[in-house]
């Protein structure tokens, strides 16, 4: 079987855009008939998508037709290993490379009539426990109280008790704003060491949420590399009594000692992942003793082939992976199909419920319930896209630069 054409979707998601501004799938097609969807993670490119677009067909034209669905190693090995001077983890590189190698995985599920899971070994659960950020309600955020969300701490409590009667046994929350105001910063830039005020209004809102749903839901700290590790440490003194299931990538993700300096100070479980891009990254990691729970993003890392090896390297180190999304539908499904098979799965990243602007462009649609997200017994990654939907929705601009991108 060879690959012989593809087509790339850029989406651009309609308001309230939870799960992105943007995204990029693309669908491979083989001389026998069969075809598979994959989908890079976008929020760690700088490009606009025009831009993404043309660089997907390029690389899709060099190392896509004409190769065999089956060989994943040699794919990996054409871009990552052979593709020039560039023998090293680059984010948009091996973004493209996971979008490749997820339809490649799709087509082979769909050929051999099996789900994902069952080539990785077979699963281990039936079901995959989610997450989700807590979000304003529409009318809320329609109205500009996104940013109060995080600083309010009733309005937190709120939100999270929404999740909860849902059936959400986990929510998470930024509890600094990503956009960092005078009185939090004073002057300084990140990493930064967080004013008195800002770390005390960020301790309310945690202590609001857990007094409102108690032992019915974990709480999840995100805060995007925002911290020097002393703020980060005194930071996670204040919050230890309200035990959270994990602090976030506490600092920036590139110095994994200091990384490894905040993770030996506090007893809340150190997360991070979604900015790294290979397994070369995460061996770092383990050799700082950084992180306890990795959550990288199957649509960066390369793939489900490269997700399933950091996965794996991690389990005998007992250090748990939960798998960010915070994209389409095809990471998503690829990202599902890796948790079932995965021992050391932990919790996966949901948009919500994974409905609204997910129903429409994913054929079937995923089936969330009580907490959980319901695998898919159909072949490849489990869903397809809906492809006139998708067109329906291609950005009619370039738009602003990714760089913001929460």
């Amino acid at each position: 079987m060879k690959v012989t054409g593809y087509e790339v979707f850029p989406i651009a998601l309609p308001p309230p855009q939870r799960g992105g501004r943007l995204w990029m799938v693309m669908r491979l097609d083989t001389d026998a008939g069969i075809s598979g969807y994959g989908e890079m993670m976008l929020l760690s490119s700088a490009y606009r998508w025009p831009v993404v677009v043309a660089m997907l067909e390029d690389l899709a034209d060099q190392a896509l037709v004409g190769h065999d669905p089956y060989n994943a190693e040699e794919l990996f090995d054409k871009i990552y290993g052979r593709a020039g001077y560039s023998h090293a983890p680059e984010q948009t590189k091996l973004a493209m490379l996971s979008a490749f190698d997820m339809a490649c995985w799709d087509i082979v599920g769909k050929d051999l009539d099996r789900p994902v899971h069952q080539l990785l070994g077979g699963r281990v659960r039936d079901k995959v426990r989610t997450y989700t950020y807590l979000y304003a309600a529409d009318a809320d955020a329609a109205a500009g109280s996104f940013r109060s969300l995080w600083l309010d701490p009733a309005f937190a409590a709120r939100r999270a008790r929404h999740y909860v009667d849902l059936g959400f046994t986990a929510v998470k929350l930024d509890p600094f704003s990503l956009d960092v105001s005078e009185d939090q910063g004073l002057g300084q830039t990140v990493p930064l060491q967080f004013s008195p005020s800002a770390l005390s209004t960020a301790e309310a809102v945690v202590a609001a949420i857990r007094q409102e749903v108690g032992d019915a839901a974990d709480i999840l700290i995100g805060t995007h590399g925002q911290m020097t590790p002393a703020s980060a440490i005194r930071f996670a003194r204040r919050i230890e009594r309200y035990d959270p299931l994990w602090f976030e990538e506490p600092v920036p993700p590139e110095n994994m000692a200091a990384l490894g300096r905040v993770a030996r100070a506090t007893s809340i479980p150190i997360t991070t992942g979604e900015r790294l891009t290979s397994k070369y990254d995460f061996a770092r990691l383990l050799s700082h003793r950084a992180a306890s729970i990795w959550n990288f993003d199957v649509g960066l890392v390369g793939g489900i082939t490269e997700a399933k090896k950091i996965a794996t390297m991690a389990e005998p180190h007992y250090v748990q992976v939960a798998p960010h999304v915070y994209g389409g539908p095809m990471i998503a499904a690829a990202s599902v199909q890796l948790s079932l098979c995965s021992q050391n799965f932990l919790i996966l990243e949901g948009i919500e419920r994974f409905d609204g602007i997910y129903d429409e462009l994913t054929d079937p649609p995923f089936v969330w319930r009580d907490g959980y997200l319901v695998a898919s017994e159909r072949p490849g990654l489990g869903h397809d896209l809906v492809e006139d939907a998708a067109r329906r929705l291609r950005p009619d601009s370039p738009g602003p630069s990714l760089i913001r991108v929460y």
